[in-house]
């Protein structure tokens, strides 16, 4: 087993791999942004994952998630399932691909993942970067912000490869159930602080006037 300095060198080489080849590729315009999008979608992926990939199918995921978030409205999710091909998308996988852009909160990964699960599907890569982003008022990827910048925003990018579902329905379906159920998380995640401030509330009240049936030991011991 490599060590972890042997690890971040492999993961190194390969991305710089992939790097040479979207230099090949991109306009002078995008080159540097696509650079530091590359080495910060990459930047946590277990080497032996990149290892099994080859460079051009690396630059395409990559590129095509770039692609996907490049028009996202404030607030709203991202979310589509693929079969990569070389003739239709320029790269492949034996995997079907999900792709997730959405706004940075908890549960993201494992939401999805059980979502997957219970599907009946394998679970065979995931890479999850946190990026802070430049976006324009309506929604265009500008580019990816410097951590200080306040006006960046923190948005999840998750891309998932899971067994090959050829069947349209399937597909569909895995789309609809991933988009609902993140929906919930969502809406979890935006209610909380009004949930918590009410149960304070609750708990203030009760510890001013409480009930007569609440020994008041109980409630100096909560």
């Amino acid at each position: 087993m490599p060590t972890p300095i042997r690890e971040t060198e492999l993961r190194s080489e390969r991305v710089d791999q992939v790097v040479a080849l979207l230099r090949a590729k991109v306009g002078a315009e995008q080159v540097e942004t696509l650079d530091a999008f590359a080495r910060k979608y990459f930047g946590q992926v277990d080497p032996e994952d990149l290892e099994e990939r080859e460079v051009p199918d690396l630059y395409g995921a990559m590129l095509s998630h770039w692609n996907f978030a490049r028009r996202r409205e404030p607030g709203k999710l991202r979310v589509r399932a693929f079969n990569p091909t070389v003739a239709e998308h320029g790269w492949q996988s034996t995997h079907t691909i999900i792709e997730i852009v959405n706004d940075d909160m908890p549960f993201l990964v494992d939401t999805v993942t059980m979502e997957v699960n219970r599907h009946g599907l394998t679970l065979h890569l995931i890479i999850h970067p946190v990026l802070a982003v430049k976006r324009a008022k309506d929604g265009t990827l500008a580019g990816i912000a410097e951590g200080s910048d306040a006006a960046a925003l923190r948005e999840s990018f998750i891309h998932v490869e899971v067994d090959r579902v050829p069947e349209p329905a399937r597909l569909e379906a895995l789309v609809a159930d991933i988009s609902r159920v993140l929906g919930d998380v969502r809406q979890a995640v935006e209610d909380w602080p009004s949930i918590r401030g009410r149960v304070l509330t609750i708990v203030e009240g009760i510890s001013k006037q409480p009930p007569p049936s609440i020994p008041a030991a109980e409630l100096d011991e909560g």
